[in-house]
């Protein structure tokens, strides 16, 4: 058995999962890396077909007058055959039963056996092939084929033909022999061709072979038994059965890998059609998104006072609601980012001479006012991808106490997202400047949601807020959240401040 890469490029397929260098190396240590690698491949290229090449000649030049021309004519026919239908293992290598035959030369003729068969095996399978591929090929079965003849020398006393069982031995250790020297000189040229090392390439392509090897050379030697027991008749009976079962299994593996390989493009046909519709949805995703902040902007420009505020309480409450464990890839985080932005759709049905009003409302002024959380939800329900979100910007005025409006919810019956913008949107209108106040520094605004959680805010979003409050805004320079705001500098929590959202965070315990 045999296995020789088809690829066009290289020297030897590298399996997929061949081990490689996973750190990158600069430019001119690969270079000098794949020089040697190159020089060394070459080398052992040469020295490997010019071994095969003198082993042939020695095994000519030395054969016996007894030797069995009708058997290796026979062992001959039958490895040209098992090469001309090798098959494939799923497209990844080619394999052949040659060595039985090969093998059975070796233990009926040493040396000439390999002479005999193994040129015609190889040049039978040659074409198509790069010549320095046919001839390392070559080389390296002629010298693991000698390693094993000089273990069946070693045991002189047995006729391999007749002396069961004690020839089982000597055969398995003439196999294995023969199977480590192949291997190791194909993975030693696969490693050179695929900078990978010698020991990973074996033990990842060729260890699970061994026990294969060692069955294929006791199939060698039964050939040889048969022969010796009832000649070439015997011979043809005793190969018929596995003649018929390689058969089997090269249509079975026919059909099978015509089925993987009809799987791996159908795989490949749903990848990509998962890909394309992943990139369609975060293109209609980026859509929406657009489509949404210009229409907030268009909003914001009737009410100049808040210009940015639903963008800037949009990016806090997405950063607080991820610091909540909401991942920002779900639509969740999606959903409450977007309700962030459109809380104040609703002031579209708000007449101008209270929207823009410069001092402060009157109680039914203030009623007006109020609607513009149930007026933005039934905007959103009228759109189908923003029905999720409508319920968050109803209930975007709803205190954790039940203290709220429109409809007096409290604690977990409020929408997560509607709890999280609570935070978010007093932050920002506190920290803003208005025409009937000046914006209070961070810090005051901070200390005015502590007072407040447990009754006006979640303790949950609070306690996140904390979190994102201490990246963002401690040591930071707060324009970079605050627009136009006159308290947009640099500031350093009091200790006070910083003992009190310890304990409000419950880490002081």
């Amino acid at each position: 058995m045999r296995f020789i890469g088809k690829a066009d490029s290289g020297f030897v397929r590298v399996p997929e999962n061949t081990p490689r260098t996973e750190q990158p190396e600069p430019a001119s240590q690969t270079e000098d890396r794949s020089a040697l690698a190159s020089a060394l491949l070459s080398a052992l290229i040469f020295l490997v077909s010019f071994a095969g090449l003198a082993v042939f000649a020695y095994g000519l030049i030395e054969a016996p007058a007894s030797t069995d021309w009708v058997l290796l004519f026979v062992l001959t026919a039958l490895a040209i055959a098992a090469e001309r239908t090798d098959f494939s293992m799923y497209g990844s290598s080619r394999v052949s039963l040659a060595f039985v035959p090969i093998f059975a030369a070796i233990v009926a003729c040493g040396m000439t056996g390999l002479a005999v068969v193994i040129p015609f095996a190889v040049a039978s399978s040659a074409m198509g092939r790069p010549i320095h591929k046919t001839l390392f090929n070559f080389g390296a079965l002629m010298i693991a084929g000698t390693a094993a003849v000089v273990v069946l020398d070693a045991f002189s006393g047995i006729n391999y033909g007749r002396d069961w069982p004690e020839a089982f031995g000597p055969v398995a250790l003439a196999g294995g022999a023969n199977f480590i020297v192949n291997t190791i000189l194909v993975a030693s040229a696969i490693a050179l061709s695929g900078r990978s090392t010698l020991r990973a390439v074996w033990k990842e392509n060729f260890l699970w072979l061994a026990p294969h090897y060692l069955v294929l050379a006791a199939l060698g030697l039964a050939i040889v038994a048969a022969d010796e027991a009832m000649g070439l008749w015997g011979l043809l009976v005793f190969i018929a059965p596995p003649l018929m079962m390689r058969l089997s299994i090269k249509q079975y593996l026919d059909r099978t890998t015509k089925s993987v390989m009809d799987l791996r493009h159908a795989h490949k046909e749903l990848q990509h059609a998962h890909d394309m519709v992943t990139e369609a949805m975060t293109s209609l995703g980026n859509a929406y998104d657009g489509t949404l902040r210009s229409l907030v902007a268009a909003l914001d420009a009737r009410d100049t006072e808040t210009a940015g505020h639903s963008e800037r309480v949009a990016d806090l409450t997405a950063a607080i609601a991820a610091e909540m464990g909401i991942p920002n890839d779900t639509q969740e985080w999606r959903y409450i980012t977007w309700g962030a932005l459109l809380h104040d759709v609703g002031k579209i049905a708000v007449p101008d001479g209270i929207l823009r009003k410069p001092g402060k409302l009157t109680e039914d002024e203030w009623e007006v006012m109020r609607t513009h959380s149930r007026a933005g939800s039934e905007i959103l329900r009228s759109v189908d991808f923003l029905v999720p979100v409508s319920d968050i910007v109803l209930s975007h005025h709803e205190r954790f106490d039940g203290g709220g409006y429109p409809r007096g919810l409290a604690g977990e019956q409020i929408p997560l997202g509607a709890r999280i913008f609570m935070i978010a949107d007093t932050f920002d209108a506190m920290t803003s400047d208005r025409v009937y106040r000046a914006a209070l520094p961070a810090e005051e605004a901070l200390a005015e949601i502590l007072r407040h959680s447990g009754s006006q805010f979640d303790p949950m979003a609070v306690r996140a807020f904390l979190a994102v409050y201490q990246k963002r805004f401690v040591g930071t320079v707060h324009q970079k959240h605050f627009v136009g705001s006159r308290h947009s500098q640099t500031r350093e929590l009091s200790d006070s401040l910083k003992k009190a959202i310890v304990e409000a965070a419950g880490l002081d315990k």
